[in-house]
Formats: C-alpha cells, structure tokens, sequence
C-alpha cells in the first residue's frame, strides 16, 4: 500500500476516536452525542509529528504533565478518571521526510510544539472527552486549559446525565425545539463543564443561511449559561 495512503489512513482511525458521535436513548428517544473537545488536537495536527511510546519522551514533560493535571483536576480526578490516549513528537527537522506520509502537514505551523500527550476520560457511556497538553522544546506547557480549575470549581465532575441536559434544553423558550445533538465542552468564562446542546435552526437573515443555535448548560449546576447561534450558508437551503 502507497506510504501517503496508509499515513492517512492511520491518521482516519486516530482522529475518528476524537470525532465519533455515539447515540444515548433518553425515554425511547436516541439522542445523538459527540465526544466532547474534538478540536484539541489542532494545535499539533499540521506538525510533522510522530506518534510515540512516552517512555521517548523527556522526563521533564511527563513530570510537567502530571503536575498540571493533579494541580488542575486534583488527585483523585487525576488518578480515577483520566486515561492516557497517545502522545506525539514534532521534528521540524525532518519536514520534508515526514512531508512524504502526512501529506496535510504545514510548514506554516506552530514552530513552538515539540511534544504533546493525549487524555480522555469518559463522560457518559461510550462517550468521551479528549485533552491534549502541549509543550515546547524546554518542556514547558504551550497549549491552553481544557478542564476547569478544581481550586475554583470543586464540584466541576459532579454532573447531570445527557437526558437531564435534554430536559433543560427542551425546556428553553428562547431557544425552542427538540434536541439535535450534544456535546460537553469546556467554558473559560464560567471554570466548567457545561453540555452544548444544538436545538434546531432556523432561517437567517440572508438568501441561503441558517442559523444553528446552541444552548450552554452547566454540567454541575444545570443552569443555562451562555446561548449562541452560528450562520451557516449552503445553496441547499
């Protein structure tokens, strides 16, 4: 098989563990989720990395990584519920060979990545939540944070179930309609997990656009915190 091709193909399998959506029935109705935090990985993806054991990575970066985490999440989230997925080496070095099997790659990408460690723990039946920490060459972390700070939100895994976040979202009368689809994310303004939940759109403002709104719900809390709506242009409209 061609070498670009099965690059690529690798690539697929890796990244659809990120992006597969996965269904969870609510009273007999199947409700579409998705692994939460899929664009985690695009700090590292147009780098000519390669995927690595950790044992080939420096010391320095897993010691980094593991004190971040337990200083982010506490111990007990660190230890219980996070798993480690895969990590990454970056060589700009060595571009144009691994130019060759990851044809996607940029020169244009962030010269400061060097290393990266994938994490995932699970939120609700086979769905999931992905990080990547980031680092640069000196081993310091580069990227930004993907889970709240336990100092500041000691309850942030204590969470209502996706069928508890449908209820709330079904129940917006600003935003009305059934829930299309799910997904947890991290919201910086608020320190939290919170269910970003699509409700159906509806027309915009210009000839061919629709408007997909979604509400954001506090994982912890159930509060609705933020609501938003995306312009979307298709000649199918």
């Amino acid at each position: 098989m061609d070498k670009v091709l099965l690059a690529v193909l690798v690539l697929i399998i890796s990244m659809s563990a990120f992006a597969q959506d996965v269904e969870i029935t609510c009273e007999g109705k199947v409700i579409r989720c998705e692994n939460g935090n899929k664009d985690h990985f695009d700090m590292v993806n147009d780098c000519p990395y390669e995927e690595v054991d950790t044992t080939k990575l420096p010391q320095k970066v897993l010691i980094n990584a593991k004190a971040y985490l337990i200083k982010r999440v506490g111990v007990s989230f660190y230890r219980q519920k996070l798993n480690y997925y895969q990590s990454q080496i970056v060589d700009f070095a060595r571009f144009d060979e691994i130019k060759k099997q990851k044809g996607w790659i940029d020169e244009k990408s962030d010269k400061r990545v060097k290393y990266a460690i994938q994490y995932y723990f699970v939120v609700e039946g086979d769905m999931k939540y992905y990080i990547s920490i980031v680092f640069d060459e000196k081993g310091n972390i580069i990227s930004k944070d993907q889970l709240p700070a336990k100092a500041r939100n000691n309850n942030f895994d204590r969470m209502i179930s996706v069928c508890d976040a449908k209820k709330i979202a079904e129940s917006d009368e600003l935003f009305s309609g059934k829930l299309e689809g799910i997904s947890l994310e991290y919201y910086l303004k608020q320190n939290a997990l919170c269910w970003r939940a699509e409700k159906p759109s509806v027309k915009g403002s210009k000839s061919f656009e629709r408007m997909h709104r979604f509400i954001w719900i506090d994982a912890n809390t159930g509060q609705i915190v933020k609501r938003e709506s995306e312009a979307w242009r298709s000649a199918h409209y």
